[in-house]
């Protein structure tokens, strides 16, 4: 099959895709997937991190978040594809681009339907203690299920997978009743909680900020923040999928956003409030010390328990629903996200076309089998896995950097594409999207980048043998050579070098700032070089190798590679690297150092976009027959 037979039958399959989705639809999927089982802790990790300025983090995150979101919206609404997060940058910069931000999307998305039915595990655990055991590793103690508790959790993936495997109509309406009574139990819980335990010293005890202003940006990676903000692209996946998508896709995603934004700060400021000193036994504004208290376990639920409001004490148990079913409508919708990113990618020529494959529901049943054998995989009590699981969510972030370079070259290369919803001013807009998504890829800090960055990483093999033979005349016995030799290179650097010489010492110190010692810098600098070494070496072989397409494909994505190794380069060096306070570059030089790689890095990717043949193939689909 040739380039354009590939393209050509992911139009054909498109077009089979049930188009059932509503606004409403669109709208409960955005805030279903942003209101997890995030709203439950988020609040108090930030609490204790920021004190009582922590609601202005979830201001600040959510207007940078915004901006990308408002990149996708005018995306979605030009081009509306089942899997399109993972197809823009297939437009715009080609398949070397496509795959390795597609795999990063595809990997962080795997992780979290098993992790949202490991969370309803959990709460059950408060009052089952023998659903889940405590291990310990040498990165620190992790919660695994027990063997009934992987039974639970099994189930409810099973459940997933069924209610998305019998048609998105079906998916759709039971995730939008859901979203009702997820909707509804933060909504009253904030409610009860100002009007009946609101305390107003709580915001100046000790002072309103009194661990000063860098915690305020810090924390929007290492508490939840970013992370409980993630859902709003998950309209997107389903674009193909809804009955008017150029106006609800758009519309639904930034409704969804928007209200995400409101109930988060508003849960904070009511948790920040209503926090009982006296019955917790604590020294009023001893921030920290919540992490010593039965809060820690259950905020919300702990926070209303120990009210001295009947009314509250009631509720505490309406809380505790919303723990069980938050949790619940996070994972139906993933699960399906990742049927629908597998699907974008095998429409790209990333992944084998079987995974555009429909089942009689015009689903594309195969990677949402995919989805849920993988799920239950992360299911088993292996430590490390679990701590994997709490990692691979981070990769998503670094996907967001696509649509704020998309925007522009789309409306440079495209221009004729109709677009029901527009910027103003896209080059300014998308940059400041491709900029704020930088910088959260920056502030996940060096604690995640480690792993994170080698995963994405293992993503690229799959070019050389996949992609590179299958559309542009490489060898396959070439290809296959340097994905397996990159694998092994990638493997034992990451494992020598970083963990073993870097986080294993680190960690050993809680994650307190590592002296600024030559070794650890050799350590880094040999990971580093030796990879960007082996990845531009073999990207070279390939790119020598095959037909005058693939180097232009090979050209239009040299920007994210580089965006990957200038990231964890900075992340090293900087306040949230492994020397903390004692880092080189130091608060706030680092996020300013941050946001000029950004720029940098932001016209690269402008530089490098094109019209790339999906493109032509897509506009020519457009303008009918």
């Amino acid at each position: 099959m040739s380039s354009e037979e590939r393209i050509q039958r992911a139009e054909s399959t498109d077009r089979q895709l049930r188009r059932s989705l509503s606004l409403i639809d669109v709208t409960a999927l955005v805030f279903g997937a942003l209101v997890g089982s995030g709203w439950l802790f988020a609040s108090y990790y930030t609490a204790m991190a920021v004190g009582p300025a922590a609601f202005i983090s979830w201001i600040i995150a959510g207007v940078l978040m915004l901006f990308v979101a408002l990149a996708f919206a005018e995306l979605s609404a030009a081009i509306p594809k089942s899997g399109s997060i993972v197809r823009y940058p297939q437009y715009t910069h080609g398949s070397f681009a496509s795959l390795v931000l597609s795999w990063s999307y595809l990997v962080a998305s795997l992780s979290v339907a098993p992790a949202e039915a490991i969370a309803v595990v959990t709460y059950l655990a408060i009052f089952f203690p023998w659903l889940y055991a405590t291990k310990t590793t040498p990165l620190g103690s992790v919660t695994v299920l027990t063997a009934p508790g992987v039974i639970i959790a099994f189930a409810l993936l099973t459940a997933f997978f069924l209610i998305n495997y019998y048609g998105v109509k079906i998916m759709g309406s039971t995730n939008t009743s859901l979203t009702y009574i997820k909707f509804v139990i933060p909504i009253v819980t904030i409610l009860l909680l100002l009007g009946l335990a609101l305390h107003p010293r709580n915001f100046s005890t000790p002072s309103f900020m009194p661990y000063g202003t860098a915690p305020i940006i810090m924390s929007i990676s290492t508490t939840g923040i970013v992370f409980s903000y993630l859902g709003f692209r998950q309209g997107l996946d389903f674009a193909g999928e809804t009955r008017n998508p150029q106006r609800d896709v758009p519309l639904g995603t930034i409704l969804g956003f928007v209200m995400g934004i409101i109930v988060y700060v508003l849960l904070q400021v009511s948790f920040i409030g209503s926090i009982p000193w006296s019955a917790l036994g604590l020294r009023p504004g001893n921030w920290t010390g919540l992490s010593a208290t039965p809060i820690s376990a259950a905020p919300f639920f702990e926070v209303a328990r120990l009210s001295s409001s009947s009314a509250l004490r009631w509720w505490s148990w309406g809380v505790m629903l919303g723990a069980i079913l938050a949790p619940i409508g996070t994972g139906l919708i993933y699960i399906g996200t990742v049927s629908r990113v597998l699907y974008g990618m095998s429409t790209n020529g990333s992944m084998p076309e079987t995974f555009m494959k429909l089942n009689r529901h015009r689903v594309p049943w195969i990677g949402l089998l995919i989805s849920w054998l993988i799920g239950a995989l992360y299911l088993l009590p292996f430590p490390s896995w679990a701590y994997i699981a709490s990692l691979t969510v981070f990769a998503t972030v670094f996907t967001y950097t696509v649509g704020g370079a998309a925007v522009p070259a789309l409306r440079k290369h495209a221009p004729e594409i109709r677009r029901p919803f527009k910027l103003w001013a896209p080059t300014v807009m998308g940059g400041i999207a491709f900029i704020a998504a930088y910088m959260i890829v920056y502030w996940a800090g060096f604690s995640t980048m480690w792993i994170a960055v080698p995963l994405v990483l293992a993503g690229l093999p799959i070019f050389y043998i996949y992609v590179a033979p299958r559309w542009y005349e490489v060898s396959r016995s070439l290809g296959a050579a340097l994905g397996v030799a990159y694998w092994v290179v990638l493997a034992v650097t990451t494992y020598f070098l970083l963990y073993r010489d870097i986080v294993l010492p680190w960690a050993s110190i809680s994650y307190g700032p590592l002296p600024l010692k030559l070794s650890y810098q050799v350590d880094f600098w040999a990971f580093v070089l030796i990879n960007l070494l082996t990845t531009v070496a073999f990207t070279l072989v390939v790119y020598s190798m095959g037909n005058e397409e693939l180097r232009k494909e090979i050209n239009s994505g040299w920007w994210v590679i580089a965006a990957l190794f200038i990231g964890i380069i900075l992340v090293f060096y900087g306040t949230l690297g492994p020397f903390g306070s004692n880092a080189p570059i130091g608060y706030p030089l680092d996020d300013v150092s941050t946001a000029v790689a950004a720029a940098v890095l932001y016209v690269f990717a402008l530089i490098s976009a094109r019209r790339t043949k999906d493109l032509e193939a897509l506009i020519q689909s457009l303008k009918g027959p």
